[in-house]
């Protein structure tokens, strides 16, 4: 069978055994469920069984990429990984089914040049090793070298060295050692599953896993997908450069920062101390990702040049991300925070969760309500030194650093406090998984809606970008995006109806399809990022991209709906898990104010004209579930929901739940 876009196969592997096979991608699953998220998630659905810990041998990993991964499509080299999560989500135990993302440099491409468009990890290894996928050469081989050994930069180079051109997702120690909220590096320069992803594949001694192929991928129609891009590369110029910044999105800083500002500094402080000319400072280069024109910050690698931690070198992340962190800490000093991050990295360990955890106990112990009986006579002071070594013992799992690995309930029996109302200072915790982005100092937009009530996965941004992520869009223009993405002329009218409980739109029914676009283009392994950049990727110009690839010829709308089935199949896995309605809560310090230097910080609608208050939110939620056409008592999907999507086979997995 000849295949355009995909490269035809998905690979199985199975650690307990050592045997793997390979299977012809099945079309029609292909069109059903486009690729990438989709086709990962009806693998999982297939192959999970309800109530399966995700430690156990079970629990499958899937990685997944979309039919535009190793084309010149923009921004197409993401990479899928879908599992049962390692952090629990709730106090009794469950944990959440989603799919991490993450850019690459070569992983995505390579995995498609060797000939696969997903690989199924089962089973456990009996000692550690790591997969090796060359073209049709498949390997399982011993990683005792690696692991415990060597750090993921340095396994990352290792194998990098011994084949030279590959892709390469490692763990470090905290996937190792099982840290509930260890994560997994693509290629150095981005993190895949801040929610435990690294853990699961520690639970499989599962160091890395290894692309290199040779045999690209073929084009259905090559110059009407070249004009598709050339079309979207004009408007790139046209929109992006007259805004871009050589210093990467790090130069956006009156965009990107009003998303990411925690509050605690004045805005000039944080300027001058982690701003645009801070940045020169120490960032060595930037590195896109496969295909990207962007060079967005995503793959900064950042160099400490002089002082104590001279050498020290992160090359992973945005340096807001270093920025968000030294604020939260209270490092004024920018190499303090990028040798901390440094740390994070290479033990992958996700950086916002580890971040905030020392924060909120050093800040408890610092008004002694935890104390040094608790620590084991360790002083907890609000300086690198103990950052260090907190950081440490939470990777190690040493004294009651394990506690902290267990994550936000463990922590929180420890602290005798519950963080989801006491860590006021944070950004909020959503499904036992704090928030990327704040709420209050920013404002309540599509993305945080989703990153703290709609999204099964809690606490992430991957599901809302738009360009309502950016500050004041004039309202015309929010519309123009939203009728650009294949929504209906209906449901137009209903997203910018005004709302007396929010403001001049529903942000609550525009997430909705914001959530069923990011749905679609990660599905196609494209960057949800573009989706912010002034429609520069919207349905007209992904459906006309996938058609020249693919050969499978598909209009807007068709497009559009595809990514909702997907996200509607993606909520019915984690409705088997038990979630429902009752779960899809907001973090409960968005509705206490926060004292900052620019005054108290409230929660609010996008122009910050009303105050968002607890019944606000449970009317807004209403409207979500209305405009998606669940259940708005449950919070799930309906019977007749699910009939409209051709996912008949999902109702007997929660049919249950539909009759009660």
């Amino acid at each position: 069978m000849e295949y355009y876009g995909y490269a035809g196969s998905i690979l199985y592997v199975d650690l307990a055994n050592g045997e793997t096979r390979k299977e012809p991608l099945d079309l029609e699953l292909a069109k059903k469920f486009v690729g990438g998220w989709g086709i990962n998630f009806k693998l999982a659905y297939d192959l999970m069984k309800p109530g399966t810990d995700p430690f156990s041998p079970d629990n499958p990993i899937i990685i997944g990429v979309g039919p535009l991964v190793g084309t010149v499509a923009p921004g197409a080299a993401k990479v899928g990984a879908t599992t049962k999560f390692a952090l629990p989500a709730t106090e009794d135990g469950r944990y959440y089914i989603t799919t991490a993302s993450s850019g690459s440099r070569r992983f995505g491409l390579m995995l498609k040049n060797a000939g696969y468009d997903h690989v199924v990890i089962t089973g456990r290894a009996r000692a550690p090793v790591y997969i090796k996928i060359i073209d049709d050469e498949v390997e399982i081989c011993d990683a005792g070298e690696l692991w415990g050994k060597k750090d993921i930069y340095e396994t990352t180079d290792e194998l990098m060295d011994r084949y030279e051109g590959c892709g390469v997702i490692a763990i470090g120690r905290a996937g190792e050692n099982l840290v509930r909220f260890a994560m997994a590096l693509t290629d150095k320069k981005s993190t895949l599953g801040r929610s435990g992803l690294g853990a699961v594949m520690g639970s499989k001694n599962l160091k890395a896993i290894v692309t290199q192929g040779t045999k690209g991928i073929k084009i259905s129609d090559q110059p009407r997908f070249m004009r598709m891009v050339d079309s979207i590369y004009e408007h790139f110029v046209a929109y992006l450069m007259s805004m871009h910044d050589p210093e990467g999105q790090a130069g956006w800083r009156d965009i990107i920062v009003p998303n990411l500002d925690p509050g605690i500094w004045s805005k000039y402080d944080w300027d001058a101390r982690y701003g645009v000319k801070k940045v020169s400072e120490v960032r060595k280069e930037v590195k896109p990702c496969t295909s990207c024109w962007l060079p967005c910050g995503g793959g900064n690698v950042l160099e400490i040049k002089d002082g104590e931690f001279r050498g020290a070198t992160s090359e992973t992340g945005f340096y807001l991300v270093v920025a968000i962190v030294g604020q939260k800490l209270d490092l004024i000093e920018q190499r303090e925070a990028i040798k901390l991050v440094e740390m994070m990295n290479r033990a992958g360990v996700c950086g916002c969760t580890s971040s905030s955890l020392i924060d909120w106990v050093t800040r408890r112990y610092k008004q002694n309500v935890i104390t040094e009986k608790d620590t084991g006579g360790v002083v907890l002071g609000r300086d690198l030194n103990t950052y260090m070594e907190l950081l440490d013992k939470i990777i190690d799992r040493q004294g009651f650093g394990n506690t902290l690995a267990e994550g936000w309930f463990e922590t929180s029996r420890w602290v005798g406090r519950d963080a989801r109302s006491d860590y006021v200072e944070g950004f909020g915790i959503a499904k036992g998984t704090d928030c990327i982005y704040p709420a209050r100092a920013a404002k309540l937009d599509p993305m945080r809606f989703s990153m703290g009530i709609t999204n099964p996965r809690g606490g992430h941004s991957e599901m809302g970008h738009s360009s309502t992520m950016f500050p004041l869009i004039p309202l015309i223009s929010i519309r123009r995006d939203a009728e650009g993405w294949g929504t209906s002329k209906d449901a137009i009218d209903r997203i910018f109806a005004p709302v007396p409980y929010y403001g001049v739109f529903n942000t609550a029914r525009l997430t909705r399809h914001i959530e069923d676009l990011s749905s679609i283009v990660s599905c196609l392994g494209a960057c949800t990022s573009w989706a912010a950049l002034g429609g520069l990727i919207n349905a007209t110009n992904m459906a006309e991209l996938y058609s020249a690839a693919t050969g499978i010829q598909i209009d807007p709308h068709e497009l559009k709906r595809r990514g909702e089935r997907v996200f509607n199949l993606y909520k019915v896995l984690n409705v088997r898990e038990g979630f429902t309605r009752k779960d899809d809560q907001f973090p409960e310090v968005w509705l206490q104010p926060m004292p900052s230097p620019d005054g108290l910080q409230y929660l609010t609608d996008y122009y910050r004209m009303h105050h968002v208050t607890r019944d606000d939110l449970q009317r807004l939620l209403d409207d979500y579930y209305d405009e998606r056409g669940w259940s708005i008592a449950l919070g799930i999907p309906s019977r007749e929901k699910l009939v409209e999507l051709g996912l008949e086979e999902a109702i007997v997995g929660i049919e249950e739940k539909l009759e009660s």
